[in-house]
């Protein structure tokens, strides 16, 4: 389970900031959302199941997921041999002096069963400055190791790492070899660094090969994608695999050598595997007067909505997240999708019946929408806001002291909380009297006007 993650020197985080899952005191209005939306890790650390992140463009919301997806490939990959004579692919924070020559920073906590651990590293683009590993087993915590520069030391408990020092490279994470060596704890670590899974809404129909095979009817995932995109309400009935597509057709009355030379090319295709299956949407067909007489199958990709064949293409990916208990990243969440759509995945994840195993998804937004207190806890909103250096910098909303009945998304975009845009003086104003006539009670002052 993912507890927390700091990073400093990074992109546009020049301090060290926290992004946080660890549940506050306050409670929300509702019993029900505070148990659904809520999980005991342990009997003094509750976790939530989901949070969203908002702030205007370029406020570093996007560097916040970076960070936490350099993180996870380093930690899989550093100590491969491919990356001997490779710089390590730190970004450090460029608008203040001497920044770009101090190390990068990064820290996750996190549990596997009943043992919590906290894992740092700090790195330039040439060395490993600092490393260390700490466990917390009920009430006891034992550092397993620590590291400064190339001096390495371990604690007992960590025996898996005698005599591999020596093996660490100084751009390579000892984390990482330990675990190359089949060491039991690092083993365990890696695996669950596997279980983070970082993706942008705006790329995300590089997800569909994955959503193709559960959509295969021999797929474990089969019936749980079929029932997860019927809950959206799209009007489609199942989804089914089509023929395969060839990536082009040769017309019949083409001359010969040009026959000849795409039959080689569509030959050469099928070498590397078979071609992928056409996803076929099945909507009911009515006659004139409104009865239903069939149905018929729409090709995904050439018959339906961009937002549609998005929800298709993140089925997959959240169901196994479900069915996994993984940590799901989304960047860019709302391209794309209905702000109802929105709401429905949020839900599914503060959730007891549909996410009973307490996976996590942590997604950034631009929705004002999902700002609702009915759907989220305060603990579950962030804010990403950059000051006037150039800095990003997080801040939750159990932070601002808010009434029970308060509107979040109102006091969002009157600027409450901060991380909106900031736009001219004259557009604000417009902006705030026409959100005041929307709101029901019109003639309540503000800070500001």
């Amino acid at each position: 389970m993912f507890i927390e993650f700091t990073v400093s020197n990074y992109l546009s985080f020049r301090d060290e900031v926290c992004f946080s899952l660890v549940a506050g005191k306050k409670k929300s209005q509702s019993k029900v959302l505070d148990k659904d939306a809520t999980f005991e890790l342990r009997a003094d650390l509750k976790l939530l199941k989901c949070a969203v992140l908002y702030g205007a463009n370029a406020s570093g919301k996007s560097n916040l997921f970076a960070a936490v997806a350099f993180m996870r490939t380093f930690v899989l990959n550093s100590s491969k041999e491919s990356q001997s004579d490779e710089a390590i692919p730190v970004r450090p924070f460029l608008l203040q002096e001497g920044l770009t020559l101090q190390p990068s920073s990064f820290s996750i906590t996190f549990a596997i069963e009943d043992v919590v651990y906290s894992y740092s590293f700090s790195a330039t683009s040439t060395r490993i400055v600092s490393e260390e590993l700490s466990s917390l087993k009920g009430k006891k915590e034992t550092t397993l190791f620590s590291r400064s520069e190339q001096k390495i030391s371990l604690s007992k408990a960590f025996a898996e790492g005698n005599l591999l020092d020596a093996k660490t490279r100084e751009n390579a994470l000892f984390l990482s070899v330990c675990a190359n060596f089949d060491g039991k704890i690092s083993r365990a670590i890696l695996r669950w660094f596997r279980r983070i899974h970082v993706i942008s809404g705006l790329e995300d129909m590089g997800l569909l090969p994955y959503t193709r095979q559960c959509l295969a009817t021999d797929h474990e995932n089969h019936s749980h994608v079929q029932e997860l995109i019927k809950s959206f309400g799209l009007g489609i009935r199942r989804f089914e695999l089509g023929e395969e597509e060839p990536t082009f057709t040769i017309p019949s009355d083409a001359p010969a050598e040009i026959r000849r030379v795409a039959s080689a090319i569509l030959k050469a295709e099928k070498k590397n595997g078979p071609l992928p299956r056409r996803i076929m949407s099945f909507h009911p067909m009515f006659d004139s007067s409104g009865n239903e007489v069939g149905e018929i199958g729409l090709d995904l990709a050439a018959d339906e909505s961009e937002g549609t064949q998005k929800l298709v293409a993140l089925s997959g990916p959240l169901v196994d997240t479900l069915k996994s208990a993984d940590i799901l990243f989304i960047d860019e969440f709302d391209a794309r999708l209905h702000p109802i759509l929105s709401h429905n995945i949020l839900k599914q994840f503060n959730s007891t019946t549909a996410n009973p195993n307490n996976a996590q998804l942590i997604v950034a937004t631009h929705d004002t929408n999902m700002l609702d207190r009915d759907l989220l806890r305060r603990d579950q909103i962030w804010f990403c806001e950059k000051d006037k250096y150039g800095s990003s910098h997080l801040t939750s909303l159990v932070e601002y002291k808010v009434r029970n009945d308060a509107s979040f998304e109102k006091d969002y975009i009157m600027g409450k909380y901060g991380a909106i845009p900031m736009l001219s003086n004259n557009i604000y104003r417009i902006m705030l009297s026409d959100a005041m006539k929307e709101a029901p009670n019109s003639e309540e002052k503000h800070d500001g006007l």
